[in-house]
């Protein structure tokens, strides 16, 4: 949280990223452990904003079973080549619903040239998106 959400209420930037129709996250690019996400996350998909924190929540609980190899493994090599990507996968929500997700990820290098953060907003789409 920034100071300002500590010191009594949110952030003018965090209510513009809350207000948004998508979920806006920063991960960690060697774990794909999310170290953000914000509070539309729990609107969307229905688990707690505290969930996307823990590890492996990502790939063992959203992507959908079917999909989980793949849009790990697309991800894993992205990142792996610090290259900014997109990919669309299925999301299993809270209360069982398929959702489809395009994922926008932008790969932050560090000074050794090596993927540091992932950064990156998760939109749902459906047929005409």
């Amino acid at each position: 949280m920034t100071d300002a959400a500590t010191a009594g209420g949110p952030s003018a930037l965090e209510d513009i990223v809350d207000g948004l129709d998508a979920i806006v996250w920063e991960g960690d690019a060697q774990t794909f452990q999310f170290t953000y996400v914000n509070r539309r996350a729990e609107d969307l998909l229905g688990y707690p904003t505290e969930r996307w924190l823990e590890p492996g929540f990502w790939a063992e609980t959203v992507v959908h079973p079917e999909d989980r190899d793949d849009a790990v493994a697309f991800c894993a090599l992205a990142t792996g080549q610090c290259r900014d990507h997109a990919f669309e996968y299925r999301a299993i929500a809270a209360d069982g619903r398929v959702v489809r997700l395009r994922d926008i990820v932008r790969v932050v290098v560090g000074e050794r040239g090596v993927p540091t953060k992932l950064r990156g907003v998760m939109i749902a789409i459906d047929d005409h998106g």
